[in-house]
């Protein structure tokens, strides 16, 4: 790892590098949430404050989001050594922004999360032979079997969601990843993707009408 000379990161920080090597094999046994109540969110917000004079006091909130960071870069990239690269460059990154952090309404995980989005864009701009991973669980498909209102019982439902979500583009597959595996708002969505609320609202429905529509062309056979 190199380090700016224009910037000093934290001892806390550089420790918590060291350590990822040993840690991240244990993160994909932690449960991600997404939500947070306001009250947290003002308790974030003073730490961040602080943050943006001393960056000790960075600390709590890496402690608290890496290993959900780590996650929603996984779920991506699918690779534990390269999401804990990933995570660390979120991370710097969002040491070096922080001044600039601006509350708009959205948890400052959804912050954390844009800059991982962009993190693993560039990534996989890099690398063009990389596979992109979409983490699927079965209350997922179930969730979104119900969404397009699909009844055929004789098709395997794990079968459906690959075969449908093969047929839409990397930025599709992001609404329907975001809302209906990952269980954000259409605001955090909104904020993520660089769109109103409303939008993202709109485009996520249009995704499953086509969703639908492509489900209704899926027939067995023998």
């Amino acid at each position: 790892m190199s380090f700016s000379k224009s910037f000093n990161y934290p001892s806390w920080l550089i420790m918590f590098y060291r350590l990822e090597n040993i840690l991240y094999p244990y993160l994909k046994t932690v449960t991600s949430t997404y939500h947070v109540s306001k009250e947290q969110i003002r308790e974030e917000l003073t730490i961040i404050e602080k943050a943006k004079e001393n960056p000790e006091h960075f600390a709590p909130i890496y402690i608290k989001y890496y290993d959900q960071v780590f996650l929603f870069v996984n779920k991506r990239v699918d690779n534990l050594e390269l999401s804990a690269d990933i995570t660390s460059r979120v991370f710097l990154n969002c040491l070096k922004k922080i001044d600039s952090f601006k509350f708009q309404g959205v948890p400052f995980s959804s912050w954390l999360y844009k800059i991982a989005l962009n993190e693993i864009n560039q990534f996989f701009r890099r690398r063009n032979n990389a596979l992109r991973s979409v983490s699927i669980e079965d209350h997922h498909i179930n969730l979104l079997i119900e969404e397009i209102d699909y009844s055929e019982t004789l098709i395997d439902s794990h079968v459906l969601i690959s075969v449908l979500l093969e047929q839409l583009d990397e930025f599709e597959i992001q609404f329907i990843e975001l809302r209906f595996f990952e269980n954000h708002s259409f605001k955090e969505i909104g904020y993520l993707l660089g769109m109103t609320e409303v939008n993202a609202k709109i485009k996520t429905y249009r995704i499953l009408k086509k969703l639908k529509k492509l489900s209704e062309n899926i027939n067995y056979s023998e």
